[in-house]
């Protein structure tokens, strides 16, 4: 399981809780974030995928089902585009659009399909914002801004907490990379089983989401409504579900190979 930007793998405890009796459950810490190394270079989705396809290797698995929250789902994409998809036998895509800025001349139609959200002056703002002398309270409202009212004061000081691991100057650099990827082609070109999960009030448009199923030939997409908890945090926002929709997905590949998520 891929954290998405500036968080960290402790946000999956639902999952490990709610998962780890049916599928063994490892959730990464991208570099710099939560407990992993702050290293000084490094902050590209590309490097996050070596990463990944490091880790993988090194332990020799086979079988693995990735899931990917937000730019963890990048990471996925990255990781398909510049490495064998041997070892993987399936993907989980968490609320994360095929790209989020574009250049202006992109047709009004494929800029919905793919879910840009920034604009290139909002990505420079914000950046810009993340390193300047009010980065935390700008990150805090950042983050505030993708939860809904019934996630608990507690769990959101929880939240914030752990993003805060990541640098601020750090997360500048990791965010405007993140932001100018575009992945559609990337898209088109899988094979692999996949799960898309959205939600109608993310702050990525759901739209974007069954684009992304719709490239994806047999995948499946799950959109939870507002009242499901269908906000950009769905795992923690309805954890009971988001368990449930993925352990389906898990249980159909499991069969017979050992599979990881």
């Amino acid at each position: 399981m891929l954290p998405g930007w500036s968080q960290s793998a402790v946000l999956f405890r639902d999952q490990f809780s709610g998962l780890s009796e049916h599928v063994r459950c490892i959730a990464l810490d991208h570099r710099g974030h939560g407990e992993s190394d702050k290293a000084e270079h490094g902050y590209r989705v590309d490097k996050l995928a070596r990463d990944l396809q490091e880790f993988i290797s090194f332990c020799g698995f086979k079988g693995v089902i990735i899931l990917g929250h937000s730019m963890g789902a990048s990471v996925i994409w990255s990781y398909l585009n510049s490495f064998s998809d041997e070892a993987i036998s399936g993907i989980v895509i968490v609320d994360q659009p095929a790209a989020l800025t574009l250049p202006d001349y992109e047709p009004s139609e494929l800029l919905r399909k793919s879910g840009a959200i920034f604009s290139w002056e909002v990505l420079n703002h914000t950046c810009s914002s993340l390193i300047g002398s009010n980065g935390i309270e700008f990150s805090k409202n950042m983050i505030l801004n993708m939860l809904s009212d019934e996630i608990s004061n507690a769990d959101r000081e929880w939240i914030l907490k752990e993003n805060f691991k990541f640098p601020r100057h750090h997360a500048a650099t990791l965010l405007f990379n993140a932001c100018v990827q575009d992945w559609r082609d990337t898209i088109s070109m899988i094979k692999l089983p996949a799960l898309i999960i959205g939600g109608e009030k993310s702050i990525v448009p759901p739209d974007s989401q069954r684009w992304i199923q719709s490239q994806i030939e047999g995948s499946r997409l799950q959109i939870f409504s507002s009242d499901q908890g269908g906000y950009h945090f769905a795992f923690l926002e309805n954890p009971e579900k988001f368990n449930l929709v993925v352990r389906q997905f898990v249980d159909e590949l499991k069969g017979s190979s050992d599979c990881y998520a």
